[in-house]
């Protein structure tokens, strides 16, 4: 972790100093502020096993209702600088997260040439990896990250859980504090970012975690191949978590395939995700089919069976360059004593396998919606 973040640091070090060195005396040239975001809204039921069925309005299942606000200012020589804020929208309720500015809360600085350091808090790379080969983009009850897992307390005999106490204390979604450092976009479809962040003092939980990574990828308009790691290190005994991931696609007109893998691993204990895809665009809209396995592994026999699955089928059609119509289903299926579900369900019992009466039963669920963006 110490050598990977060292790397990372002179890296950043480096590229700051050739950003400041191309730095402009002539004034700004032209800035601008953009108002932007997205409304979506679905309808959704759920069936946990025999616990019963729960049906529910919820936000954001084909892309996230959000707020964002940007804003650009190019200083000439090729030299920009630039703000990104982005707030998730419980459309529903009309309700914001916590923090407010939850997705995304940068200040950047950019050179044409050399590429941009953003500062601020940032997606993982290993997330923008894995939602960009995720027919679903990880939203709704088709999501790839139905089983995203970070460590919980080894007392109750597993090492990983789906929680969000548990989800905090390890960024596998977005980072805090970061630094980066992103290519420029012109190095013939080579693309890629390198991150830092600083612990500042915080505990595990607290979402200011050390950490240190980045994701290197390549594309065109048929083959896109990327990976990434992140290695984050909590207040837990000095452990280190990581995070990795890697994805491919192809694109042959009909339909584009996709298939990746995420790994997360703490101590001896691992969760592998792989995930199938496929995109088929039908006149005005696109049919999506996905199929993701969690491969648990561990110390405990009992954690080595808990494997699952999930399979997903969509349509999205689009009304105008704004606005579309959506349905999904879903099905997941658990092994042994796994109790993971389609989110948006009746509550599922505790992680003790004492207490576990939903393992190894299924989790099924339809929704529809509607989405606009603005």
């Amino acid at each position: 972790m110490h050598h990977l973040a060292h790397h990372a640091g002179v890296a950043l070090t480096a590229a700051s100093a050739a950003l400041l060195l191309a730095a402009p005396t002539t004034q700004a040239q032209t800035s601008q502020v953009t108002i932007a975001g997205t409304m979506d809204l679905a309808l959704r039921q759920v069936k946990n096993g025999d616990l019963g069925t729960l049906r529910s309005q919820v936000s954001g299942s084909n892309l996230t209702s959000k707020l964002v606000v940007r804003g650009r200012e190019d200083l000439g020589n090729g030299l920009h600088a630039g703000f990104f804020l982005d707030a998730t929208i419980g459309a529903n309720t009309g309700t914001a997260n916590a923090p407010f500015w939850d997705r995304r809360s940068t200040v950047e600085l950019g050179h044409q040439r050399y590429g941009e350091m953003r500062l601020g808090r940032d997606w993982a790379p290993t997330h923008l990896v894995w939602s960009g080969f995720d027919p679903f983009t990880t939203l709704g009850i088709a999501s790839a990250n139905s089983f995203r897992n970070v460590f919980v307390s080894r007392a109750l005999g597993q090492a990983f859980g789906a929680s969000a106490a548990a989800a905090a204390a390890n960024p596998t979604l977005r980072v805090n504090n970061a630094v980066e450092y992103f290519l420029p976009n012109t190095l013939g479809g080579v693309y890629g970012a390198l991150m830092v962040s600083a612990g500042e003092g915080g505990t595990a939980g607290s979402g200011a975690t050390r950490g240190a990574g980045g994701r290197l990828g390549w594309t065109n308009k048929t083959v896109d191949v990327a990976l990434a790691r992140y290695q984050t290190r909590n207040a837990n005994a000095g452990r280190s978590f990581t995070d990795q991931a890697w994805g491919a696609s192809y694109n042959f007109g009909p339909a584009r395939v996709s298939v990746a893998q995420r790994k997360w691993s703490y101590v001896s204990d691992t969760t592998t995700n792989t995930l199938l895809g496929v995109q088929i665009p039908v006149g005005a809209g696109t049919i999506k089919l996905s199929y993701v396995h969690a491969d648990q592994s561990g110390a405990t026999a009992a954690l080595n069976a808990n494997d699952a699955s999930l399979w997903g089928a969509g349509y999205v059609h689009n009304l105008s360059k704004r606005t579309a119509l959506y349905g999904h289903v879903a099905r997941l299926s658990n092994q042994a004593g796994a109790a993971f579900s389609v989110p948006g369900g009746v509550a599922t019992s505790g992680l003790s396998t004492a207490t576990n009466y939903f393992g190894g039963k299924a989790s099924t669920a339809f929704e529809f919606g509607v989405r606009h963006n603005f």
